[in-house]
């Protein structure tokens, strides 16, 4: 336990960080946007890259990434039977809708590498990359659907998916895998030390973006309640179903019982959804995934 404790303590101290660099005005909520970034585009696929070089597949490892369909159904379909008896305006429950949908793996990836080195890591970026393909295929069409009304481009959400630089780093790893190529040590030296500030840029963005408010706080927490009891109870659903390894167990459930993504927050502003929902979900969202996902960590396992 003590050990734990002290692999999450550092991840939680960068979280602060991020809020306090915020408050005494020397980064913006903005700069979060451009940490993402730099995560996304080149931190994320590097490590993923170098991890998966070193993973032996397995038929359970090719499962994972068609996981997040089954959560996010699930999500949904409890949304849906919510907002009947409850309903919202189109914008409120256009955003109501996509903060239980989303999950927030990014959030999650930093503890899954603290606490089960590239093992876990590497479970958990497939686990990422089925829910990213979600995310910007059914996710971001019920977004437009209840915005904009300015219509929905497959083309574009294609090239987004197809884009998705983890899923790159996937294929790369698998060819070389496959025909047995040698990668030149340089190289697999510089995709360690370019995965390497991962954990750091993650938790210092999320805390530029944590903005705690009180504002549709109760409809807030009923879209959270949904996204990570609902997401937490489907996890456990899935690993009694199907069998995995231990770290793939804890990986799947943890994914499943993630914090409201902050896609939720930018598909809200892009679309012109209800911004000040979508901003209090995944506020109060990551605050509870700060503490919680270490407690669920500590009893799975």
């Amino acid at each position: 336990m003590k050990e734990f404790i002290f692999k999450i303590i550092p991840i939680i101290i960068f979280f602060a960080l991020g809020y306090f660099f915020k408050q005494i005005k020397l980064f913006k909520k903005e700069d979060g946007s451009i940490l993402l970034s730099l995560v996304f585009y080149l931190c994320m696929p590097a490590l993923a890259f170098s991890s998966l070089l070193e993973t032996q597949f397995s038929s359970q490892l090719i499962l994972i990434p068609f996981l997040p369909v089954i959560v996010i159904a699930f999500t949904y379909a409890i949304s849906r039977i919510v907002l009947y008896f409850k309903p919202l305006e189109r914008k409120s429950r256009g955003t109501f809708l996509i903060a239980t949908m989303i999950m927030n793996t990014g959030f999650t990836l930093p503890f899954f590498y603290a606490a089960f080195g590239k093992d876990g890591f590497t479970k958990a970026i497939l686990f990422d990359i089925g829910n990213s393909f979600i995310i910007f295929t059914w996710i971001y069409y019920t977004a437009v659907q209840a915005g904009s009304q300015e219509g929905f481009s497959k083309l574009k959400v294609l090239k987004k998916t197809l884009l998705l630089p983890p899923l790159w780093a996937l294929t790369l790893a698998v060819l070389i895998k496959k025909f047995g190529l040698v990668v030149p040590t340089p190289a697999v030296s510089f995709f360690k030390m370019a995965g390497e500030p991962v954990i750091p840029l993650i938790m210092i963005a999320l805390g530029l973006y944590f903005e705690p408010s009180l504002k549709s706080l109760k409809v807030a927490s009923t879209a959270i309640t949904i996204r990570m009891l609902g997401g937490l109870l489907m996890g456990l659903l899935l690993t009694k179903l199907i069998h995995f390894d231990a770290v793939a167990k804890i990986v799947i459930i943890a994914s499943a019982a993630a914090p409201v993504g902050y896609n939720t927050l930018v598909f809200s502003n892009k679309e012109n959804l209800d911004v000040e929902l979508s901003a209090t979900s995944v506020s109060f969202a990551i605050l509870i995934g700060i503490f919680g996902i270490p407690l669920l960590f500590y009893f799975l396992g």
